[in-house]
């Protein structure tokens, strides 16, 4: 829109010069004399300016509609923009689930794989386990109806010595039994059976006699093997009561200690000593430097024996699993007993 401005302002504007002049002096005489003037003029000045703002608003009105379309295309472009994000966004998130989700299976499907590996080779374990019970319950089997039938046998032959050794030691009553009865039979059992009505209160007599003579004998043997059980059981107290000291004195008590001697690959010794926890700790050094003055002998093949088995015995005991690392350790243990012989101070 077009449009008028008026501005004001003033001037100054100075001025100054020099005026000559002929006249009369008081004396009669003629004389020219120079004026010297000056001053300063002042003019207001005003200005109108018109302004033509037609030229500048229909390009400011072409640019506001241009703005107007470059706006709409803005905004038809963000929609745009809007909606490609949305479905991009839907796409990576699906992609992402998807991706997800497969490694989520595939991760499973190999633990599930790892497992039925593991699964398996268990089963087949104890599927081994299981033969091996069953082989070891058929063997215990057979060493017990072994065993079984050597102490049977060992029992019946106790029991055929016991019946000779009573049957040596009360031989007349057996033998007047053996007797008695073949009398009997020969009374009751052949054609003299009717006198069996004649002697048969002296029959029973004899029979009742014997019979309490039997009693009698077994009673006299009860209390005889009843008497000598007291008798040692009383001589046992004795010896115990008199062996047992009620007093309190000083006494040595023996504990089990490992000394170990290694050498490197550079020849260099070094020595150990492991002692027990159920007496006081004793000084390392003194105990190596007694160890090394001590003169060492062999065991006997028989103590060496009987170490060799309660050693096996309790390394079985401590080391009584069947699984690889157990057996390693557990034929270690043994092969490092084995390589060298027991000895003894």
């Amino acid at each position: 829109m077009s449009y008028t401005r008026i501005y004001h302002d003033r001037i100054s504007v100075h001025y100054s010069g020099t005026t000559t002049g002929h006249g009369s002096c008081s004396c009669g005489k003629s004389v020219s004399c120079s004026c010297h003037y000056s001053g300063t003029e002042y003019e207001d000045i005003y200005t109108n300016i018109n302004v033509d703002t037609n030229p500048l608003d229909r390009s400011v009105a072409n640019c506001n509609t241009n703005v107007n379309v470059l706006t709409s295309a803005v905004v038809a472009t963000e929609a745009a923009q809007i909606a490609s994000i949305n479905a991009n966004a839907k796409k990576i998130g699906s992609t992402i689930i998807e991706g997800f989700f497969k490694t989520i299976h595939s991760e499973i499907s190999q633990q599930i794989a790892e497992l039925s590996s593991k699964l398996d080779s268990h089963l087949a374990y104890l599927h081994a386990m299981a033969k091996r019970c069953v082989a070891k319950q058929i063997q215990m089997q057979d060493d017990y109806q072994r065993i079984s039938g050597h102490y049977l046998k060992i029992f019946d032959n106790l029991n055929s010595e016991l019946f000779s050794r009573i049957y040596e030691l009360d031989k007349s009553a057996f033998v007047f039994k053996n007797q008695s009865d073949r009398q009997n039979n020969r009374t009751s059992e052949n054609d003299l059976v009717s006198t069996v009505a004649v002697f048969g209160a002296e029959g029973g007599e004899l029979q009742a006699r014997i019979s309490a003579s039997v009693v009698k004998k077994r009673a006299l043997d009860t209390i005889g093997r009843a008497n000598t059980f007291l008798v040692k059981q009383k001589r046992l107290n004795d010896t115990i009561n008199q062996s047992m000291l009620k007093e309190s004195v000083t006494a040595i008590r023996y504990s089990p200690v490992c000394f170990i001697e290694t050498q490197n690959e550079e020849n260099q010794i070094s020595k150990n000593m492991y002692q027990s926890d159920f007496l006081p700790r004793m000084q390392t050094n003194e105990l190596i430097y007694d160890f090394q003055g001590k003169n060492w002998s062999v065991f006997s093949e028989e103590n060496s024996r009987q170490i060799g088995w309660y050693f096996n015995a309790e390394v079985n005991q401590k080391y009584s699993a069947s699984d690889s690392y157990t057996n390693r350790v557990r034929e270690n243990i043994t092969k490092l007993f084995n390589l060298n012989q027991i000895r003894r101070i």
